[in-house]
């Protein structure tokens, strides 16, 4: 006779697996500190390419004005403002990163504790029958 609740679970188990495999097993592999870090880390590799060529785009379109109005005096302090500019929205951007990928672990975390609940219950279920 087919136990319909056990092929409920089956199906529940399935149908996580073909949903969240590629998230919440991933990130399973992983501990808290090294997932975030990787991240962080992928982070602030992403933004200094985005402002570098941001910052490319700006000159190459300013080149006129800024060959014309050259001046060497201020260059070390146009630099430093330009640094404080990078070092303030690469925090913000490392804060929010840090922010999304805690969120996203915790809840890959809660997800795999319910699978493997799940898992157990089917195994229990299996064990009975047999």
């Amino acid at each position: 006779m087919i136990n319909k609740e056990k092929i409920r679970l089956m199906t529940d188990l399935a149908i996580y697996e073909k949903r969240n495999e590629r998230d919440v097993f991933k990130i399973n592999n992983y501990y808290r500190s090294d997932y975030i870090m990787w991240h962080m880390l992928l982070a602030m590799v992403r933004y200094t390419l985005v402002f570098l060529a941001l910052f490319g785009l700006y000159v190459v379109f300013r080149a006129d004005t800024l060959f014309y109005n050259i001046n060497l005096e201020g260059i070390g302090e146009t630099l430093k403002r330009l640094g404080y500019l990078y070092a303030a929205g690469l925090g913000a951007y490392l804060v929010i990163t840090w922010l999304v990928c805690a969120a996203r672990y915790k809840a890959a975390r809660k997800g795999m504790l319910l699978y493997a609940t799940k898992l157990k219950r089917l195994a229990r279920k299996f064990r009975y029958q047999e």
